[in-house]
């Protein structure tokens, strides 16, 4: 494993240790993206995209639609767009967010 991808394959699993911790687990609505910006910056991604997806994987604007988020982000660490996909889950209206994967867009 190159230095490069040793460096990728730690900073994403930061973010699932993160999300898989339980860190924005039972979030209320109105804060569901500032705790998933919060894990981002915090780990020290910038975001360049965050994205709603229903369970069909249409996009949406509505979070009370959503199933899934996509969020697309920096590094100075590593090069290209990081991307990740996360499951969006309503319970008693709350919201978990939890990892799904992620991937890296070269270019």
């Amino acid at each position: 494993m190159s230095g490069v991808d040793r460096k990728t394959y730690e900073l994403h699993g930061k973010v699932m240790n993160e999300f898989m911790s339980g860190r924005c687990y039972d979030v209320d609505e109105p804060f569901v993206i500032n705790c998933i910006e919060g894990v981002f910056n915090d780990v020290g991604l910038s975001i360049k995209e965050i994205a709603l997806f229903d369970i069909d994987g249409n996009v949406t604007n509505l979070l009370e639609n959503a199933r899934y988020v996509r969020v697309v982000a920096t590094s100075k660490e590593v090069g290209g767009e990081q991307i990740f996909t996360l499951a969006l889950i309503r319970v008693r209206g709350k919201y978990r967010v939890l990892y799904l994967q992620s991937a890296v867009k070269e270019g």
